[in-house]
């Protein structure tokens, strides 16, 4: 072979590398942000209705833009307190609610009761509980806790799949099924359910499994054209799903943002240049994913329980309005409680 050849070879090998490099990088980050949707999704959505049947992947794709915002955040901010996490988990779901619908300005531009729901739901159910805390447990081999969260959201779970069997709630779906949406209103046959239940558990549990082989980031910076793109797509998205419904929905979440970033900015210069995102780089064995297949377990039989001893109408009703309540002062009060352990950090008070 001509010297010559092979010094053009090794050339072109060494730029082929050099291309590849930022592509696989590229693609390592983007598959981090689509399985933390996939995570945030199975709690936000899938735990949330069931009658929404098995469409997912536009459910992914859309939630993948406030969660890469929050991973940016919690990057941006070294999040590594359960305070600040709770404030991120109010930013994801004011960016959900509030951008991808506009359900978030439904109590009007001024009520307090929709964000600190969704600071509730959102926030500490998918966020907090679903995407940090059942990692933790399972990168720190915490067996017993996975288990038992896994059975509370499995009973939440059926328990709160009972309300879509209201007239009210039948009436309302069906109406919007003919209008073209893709839903399945009423009670199923438990077969179906208990079917849904672990199709869904298994992706939740294979999202889990898959960001521990080489997929997590221990950093997510974003870079220049990254934040205009997501910027970019924000905008659009706000245009497109809020501001034809709300043309000033906008106040009212940049009043949630700002009051999001403010303690965390105050909690960032007393703290160590580290975040939760070094902490939960870790894989694990698949075993450790067993604990999670009681969450369809006791969500079917709390299904199968209605079945055969059916609630009362007025039970479930009320069932549902309290629950909703109570998720609002839960949401509500966690978000103080976060504000002020922040201000605690940044008077000096509060061991870091």
């Amino acid at each position: 072979m001509n010297p010559g050849n092979w010094g053009c070879s090794r050339n072109r090998f060494r730029i082929k590398r050099m291309l590849m490099k930022p592509i696989k990088h590229l693609g390592h980050r983007l598959l981090f942000v689509l399985l933390t949707s996939t995570v945030l999704v199975f709690f936000s959505e899938k735990v949330f209705w069931y009658i929404q049947g098995y469409s997912i992947v536009e459910l992914i794709l859309f939630y993948a833009v406030p969660a890469s915002v929050c991973l940016w955040v919690i990057n941006t901010f070294q999040v590594q307190r359960l305070s600040s996490l709770v404030l991120v988990g109010g930013l994801f779901g004011f960016l959900v609610e509030g951008i991808l619908t506009p359900v978030l300005y439904e109590g009007g531009l001024l009520d307090p009761v929709m964000p600190a729901y969704f600071i509730s739901w959102h926030g500490t159910l998918s966020l907090v509980l679903g995407w940090y805390f059942i990692r933790l447990c399972l990168v720190e081999g915490h067996w017993k806790r996975t288990l038992l969260a896994s059975m509370a959201i499995g009973l939440f779970w059926g328990a709160w799949s009972l309300v879509y069997r209201l007239p009210e709630s039948i009436k309302e779906f069906q109406g919007l099924t003919e209008a073209g949406e893709s839903f399945l209103p009423g009670a199923w046959p438990v077969s179906d359910f208990a079917l849904y239940t672990l199709i869904f558990t298994g992706m939740l549990a294979a999202a889990h499994w898959l960001l521990g082989k080489g997929i997590w980031q221990r950093a997510f910076p974003l870079k220049k054209w990254e934040i205009i793109l997501l910027g970019g797509i924000l905008i659009l998205l706000y245009l497109a799903q809020v501001f034809p419904v709300v043309p000033l929905g906008f106040l009212k979440l940049t009043c949630g943002v700002i009051l999001v970033l403010i303690p965390m900015r105050m909690v960032q210069i007393r703290t160590e240049k580290t975040s939760i995102l070094k902490l939960l780089d870790s894989h694990f064995q698949a075993i450790q994913l067993a604990p999670l297949l009681t969450l369809p377990l006791f969500a079917s039989l709390v299904y199968l329980l209605a079945d055969i001893f059916p609630p009362s109408e007025e039970l479930l009703r009320g069932a549902y309005i309290g629950t909703y309540t109570l998720q609002s002062f839960f949401g509500g009060g966690i978000f103080i409680w976060a504000w002020a352990d922040s201000i605690k950090i940044w008077r000096g008070k509060t061991r870091v």
